[in-house]
């Protein structure tokens, strides 16, 4: 590995243990929804609920799927009201729809949004809860969930093959990571021709986020050999292909490498977690609802420099990977001047920023983070990094 000396590398490889787990089945490549069908049929599934968003069922991409299984004796649930950012209001509202409905399986279709809700809520119901966080707790989550099928029509959280949820609540504003085994995928459908019509900005900013997974799940201070080989083959294929989906999104070639990218960051994150680049994104996200994507890539640089001391040998293996960029940060800043979006820039509330840094340095990414931050030094990242107002 470049950037690391002999020893190092022998001791990644082979002095220690390494615990590794891939809870789901995947199912990769064009044309895979195809087979859903015939995973319902196999595990005789009767009842099925499908999670989506108004716009996907809008859109009538799964019409031929559904008109198929209602003519023959399968019955099926619709709810098409998940919300950008899921929160536990809305997780609370699909699990009742769920347990009116007695699903055998769940399949969840859409970005991040529709897959973590139809994981909380699938587990929700098998726990006889409505209320999510529940689930942190093992006396209240002892069942494993209704089984799911995942089908993510992006490529960026890399929820489908893990068993993590982000989900907001409202009241206290902080964006919560709320995963258990028991919410353990039965089934990942990854097809990239399912994400040919996204947009650009979307296409962006999903791919950031899963770069900001591979990176920091890298670098994570549980990281192990395994992980790693996952991490630096994801971030090679985002910043390889990331540009030409965003120009020419039917590049089937393009969208591909980037499902993969996402599945093998989700991978990893779920074994390694991740840093203090989430820890700090999602209380951006609680407060202000802000694009999880964009508050990643916003905050990834400057939280490479303060972690550069406690891991540089791997840093450096990651700019070697953009040679032509110099560096991994200046490829991003590179990056993101040619194609971000216009608009104004991410603010915050000077205000929000005290208990904003209070609650990043507890939260459960920060602890895997190669070099722990105080107060004082998150409250400093913020400011760097956001318009602060």
């Amino acid at each position: 590995m470049a950037g690391s000396t002999p020893s190092e590398r022998t001791e990644q490889r082979a002095d220690h243990a390494i615990s590794f787990e891939l809870p789901a089945k995947v199912e990769f490549g064009p044309g895979r929804i195809g087979i859903l069908e015939r995973v319902i049929e196999e595990a005789e599934f009767e009842r099925v609920a499908f999670i989506m968003t108004p716009g996907r069922r809008r859109s009538g991409m799964l019409d031929p799927i559904l008109s198929r299984l209602t003519a023959g004796s399968t019955e099926v649930l619709v709810f098409d009201r998940v919300a950008p950012n899921p929160t536990l209001t809305g997780v609370a509202r699909c699990a009742r729809a769920l347990r009116r409905f007695a699903p055998h399986v769940v399949v969840g279709i859409g970005g991040g949004s529709a897959l973590d809700t139809a994981k909380a809520a699938a587990a929700c119901v098998a726990n006889r809860t409505e209320n999510a966080v529940d689930l942190l707790d093992e006396e209240l989550a002892k069942r494993r969930s209704v089984p799911t099928i995942l089908i993510p029509t992006t490529a960026g959280t890399g929820t489908e093959v893990n068993y993590w949820a982000v989900i907001t609540d409202e009241e206290a504003r902080e964006k919560l990571s709320i995963g258990t085994p028991k919410m353990a995928p039965y089934v990942a459908i990854i097809d990239p021709s399912l994400a040919l019509s996204l947009p650009p900005d979307l296409t962006l900013w999903s791919g950031l986020d899963a770069l900001t997974h591979a990176v920091e799940a890298f670098i994570s201070s549980s990281g192990n050999w395994l992980s790693d080989m996952f991490c630096l083959g994801a971030v090679s294929l985002i910043t390889e292909w990331l540009g030409h989906a965003i120009v020419q999104g039917d590049d089937l070639s393009a969208r591909g490498s980037l499902a993969l990218a996402s599945l093998l960051a989700g991978a990893a994150m779920e074994n390694v977690g991740l840093g203090l680049v989430h820890a700090m994104s999602h209380q951006v996200g609680g407060f202000y609802d802000a694009p999880h994507g964009q508050t990643n890539a916003v905050l990834l640089p400057h939280v490479l420099e303060f972690n550069e001391p406690a891991c540089e040998a791997k840093i450096s293996t990651l700019d070697g990977l953009v040679k032509e960029a110099g560096t991994l940060k200046t490829w991003l800043g590179w990056f993101l001047q040619e194609h971000s979006p216009t608009g104004p820039s991410l603010r915050i509330q000077a205000a929000d920023v005290p208990e904003m840094a209070a609650r990043a340095a507890s939260n459960v990414n920060a602890q895997t983070n190669p070099r722990k931050a105080t107060v004082e030094e998150i409250t400093k990242l913020f400011r760097k990094a956001f318009d602060v107002v």
